[in-house]
């Protein structure tokens, strides 16, 4: 079956929908990097300034900053450092998960499940104490702009438009013989009924293609517009950076399960996303098997995703805690609480590392989804 994967290759890069998907979301990430109103001014002062100030944020580092030359980006950058300090040195994860627990009124084993998953955070709060990682400078004031933009936004519509271009081909990579009206040709065959094999691969070859290449041009476009520099470098836990789960009533300190820089978080992110992508378009492939039909799938795909929202409505209004960490678990889930990968998630994760464990276990589900689809698609009938 290996040899017919260059063919289906082919058969799939002749659809102009194809190209046209993929320049249209290019553009669309090149008009929202060009519209971002990030303050690169004062980014390069920043940069040019810590080569003579260092990093941290000391009183060696004050001292410098003010023999430097009076400007306006000087008074704001002596005003924004003036009262930071080392926030986890003397941090209360226990604390961090009372509020939790008490703010989104957690009850029952979910409660308990999330006081030792904030026990856990101690010994990296820990490490990020010893490494002064609060003190890291960035771009100051900046910095939670630039990071959020970063992570929650430009990397968000990559993700975004990757998982429907994995809907869509994974969809009709499994009907598209339906569509050219040669599928009694396939399913009469064991040999034919193969080349679903040969489809999977080709369009996972695709979508691979579409999310690498998305990926790199536009953050190549991003760091050509916004070069950044050494920003990269700066720790995630920098506290500039809020992990934000109600805006002006519950901002944390971002707190990853391991120390990571922003290049370090981006790369991991950039991993995972790839995961999820690799689930939905799975998933999706399977579907167009089982219903034999690209519109029919689709529509199944989308009551599921409205059952879906709709279930998740009523179990937060109903406070069922131990279901609601259940649909945690969920691809969908997964990737709406992309903004919070990696760190403790707040409530939307009862031990560590949920999202990265959950996607491994998605993977082993769509496995056996395979097998199984694999012994229905063997004995299908012809219609």
């Amino acid at each position: 079956m290996l040899r017919i994967i260059p063919f289906e290759i082919r058969k799939l890069f002749e659809q102009p929908m194809i190209f046209l998907f993929f320049i249209a979301s290019l553009f669309l990430n090149t008009m929202y990097i060009a519209t971002a109103e990030l303050d690169q001014s004062y980014l390069n002062y920043v940069q040019e300034t810590e080569v003579k100030t260092g990093t941290l944020i000391t009183s060696e580092f004050h001292e410098k900053l003010s023999n430097q030359y009076t400007s306006r980006n000087q008074q704001r950058l002596l005003i924004e450092t003036a009262k930071l300090e080392n926030v986890f040195q003397h941090y209360a994860t226990e604390v961090l998960g009372q509020e939790m627990i008490n703010y989104f009124q957690i009850q029952g084993s979910v409660a308990e499940k999330m006081k030792i998953k904030y026990e856990k955070l101690t010994s990296v709060v820990h490490e990020l104490a010893e490494e002064q990682a609060a003190l890291e400078m960035g771009t100051a004031g900046e910095t939670m702009s630039i990071f959020t933009f970063i992570r929650n936004r430009l990397f968000r519509a990559i993700l975004g438009e990757s998982l429907i271009f994995a809907l869509l081909l994974g969809l009709y990579g499994s009907t598209s013989e339906r569509l050219t009206k040669t599928d009694v040709l396939v399913v009469t065959s064991k040999t034919g009924r193969k080349t679903q094999v040969g489809k999977y691969a080709a369009s996972f070859i695709l979508i691979f293609l579409f999310y690498v290449t998305m990926v790199m041009l536009t953050f190549g476009i991003f760091n050509h517009m916004y070069p950044i520099g050494t920003l990269w470098e700066t720790s995630m836990s920098t506290q500039f950076h809020l992990n934000v789960y109600v805006p002006q009533s519950l901002e944390i300190p971002f707190i990853p399960w391991q120390p990571m820089t922003l290049l370090n978080y981006t790369i991991l992110s950039i991993v995972l996303g790839g995961l999820l992508i690799i689930i939905c378009h799975g998933f999706n492939f399977l579907i167009g098997l089982w219903t034999d039909h690209l519109f029919r799938g689709f529509i199944v795909f989308v009551i599921m995703y409205v059952v879906f929202l709709g279930l998740e409505q009523i179990i937060n209004q109903m406070g069922w805690w131990n279901l609601h960490s259940l649909l945690m678990w969920h691809p969908i889930s997964l990737w709406k609480v992309q903004g919070y990968w990696f760190t403790e998630m707040g409530p939307y994760a009862t031990i560590p590392w949920q999202e990265s464990i959950a996607m491994v276990i998605n993977i082993f589900l769509l496995g056996i989804g395979g097998i199984l689809t694999s012994k229905f698609y063997a004995t299908k009938e012809v219609k």
